[in-house]
């Protein structure tokens, strides 16, 4: 039998037709001799259990030119065939299965229990001039096999895990426009640590350091004295309110003249200003870094495993978020903040 066409389940590459193709003697799933001497296993050996039996992408071809109308059944996904063996449209690439089949043939994913799975999956609309188009104007469809320097898009989703729908499609727009600019409020607003979240510990670190650098260079005598001034300040209207010897209206003036003091000094405006660029920089580029972190990690993780379940492993412990290292930097930064302030303040006295 020719593979020719059909997907390498390993580094999901076409066959061609000089590849030294081996076959698995239970499934009769195609592997590259070098990707099953790799993994010293069938890709699909997980399925053997439930007598998963490797069919040709290419024997549901014909059925793909069926008018979409007859796609659509009373269960989300399935359709019965002229041959009355029901066939499942994958949730995330499209592909038609066997309805006995647990997982898709084409990228793995759950065929059941997805939670993509709530609506049918339309076929691309063919065109008159040979292109295919899913419906809807616009609309980029982005497959797991597609790559994102260098990896997998799948491989890239498993890294990023929480809100990789969202993130993907960033990376995939960067990767083939190659522009570094891609806005993430995320980052823009929780600076630097959502870096500590997404385990980019290095970016985090820096911008934290320059953040205490712009404490350290605008705590000066007179920004300290008129921060003192001010609390002190508001600490004596709230008295008088209490007691009632001040009218709210007074209050809120004497209130907002103290702040003005603050907020025209120049130290005041060059710590917003600076502060502000840090977190615009981190917004318009903290996708990019993320992206290229995660490419560096992936394919370091790719090289230094053994199997593809090690690879799987280790994309699930070194990727997703760590909500410790956000809370730990959260605290180290406000206690750098506290412990320079006070240095800064018994220097200069």
């Amino acid at each position: 039998m020719r593979y020719t066409g059909e997907t390498c389940p390993v580094c999901h590459k076409v066959f061609a037709d000089e590849d030294d193709v081996v076959v698995c003697p239970e499934c009769g799933t195609p592997h590259h001799r070098n990707c099953y001497a790799l993994a010293n296993a069938c890709a699909n050996a997980p399925l053997h259990e439930a007598g998963f039996v490797w069919t040709p992408a290419t024997q549901n071809e014909a059925r793909r030119t069926e008018p979409v109308s007859t796609l659509l059944t009373d269960k989300p996904n399935e359709k019965t065939p002229d041959d009355g063996h029901n066939i499942v449209f994958c949730p995330e690439c499209g592909a038609e299965n066997a309805a006995e089949e647990p997982v898709c043939t084409q990228c793995g994913a759950r065929l059941y229990n997805n939670a993509n799975a709530g609506a049918p999956f339309l076929p691309p609309v063919q065109l008159p001039d040979g292109a295919q188009r899913l419906y809807g104007a616009g609309t980029v469809v982005i497959a797991p096999t597609d790559t994102i320097d260098g990896n997998t898009v799948a491989d890239t989703a498993e890294y990023v895990q929480a809100n990789a729908r969202k993130y993907i499609p960033r990376f995939y727009a960067m990767e083939k426009t190659g522009k570094k600019v891609s806005w993430n409020w995320a980052s823009f607003f929780f600076a630097p640590y959502w870096y500590f979240f997404r385990k980019l510990y290095a970016v985090g670190a820096v911008l934290m350091l320059l953040q205490l650098l712009v404490v350290g260079c605008t705590t000066t005598p007179r920004m300290v004295e008129q921060t003192d001034a001010f609390y002190n300040t508001a600490e004596q209207v709230m008295t008088q309110m209490e007691e009632g010897t001040l009218a709210r209206s007074e209050a809120l003036q004497t209130y907002t003249q103290a702040y003005m003091q603050i907020v025209s000094l120049p130290e005041y405006i060059i710590s917003v200003s600076s502060n502000f660029a840090i977190a615009l920089f981190s917004g318009l580029f903290g996708n990019y870094l993320y992206k290229k972190k995660a490419a560096k990690d992936i394919a370091r993780l790719r090289a230094q495993s053994h199997s593809p379940e090690e690879y799987r492993l280790l994309l699930f412990r070194r990727g997703g978020m760590s909500v410790l290292m956000c809370v730990a930097a959260f605290w180290i930064y406000e206690l750098g903040t506290q412990v320079l302030s006070v240095a800064i303040s018994r220097f200069l006295m």
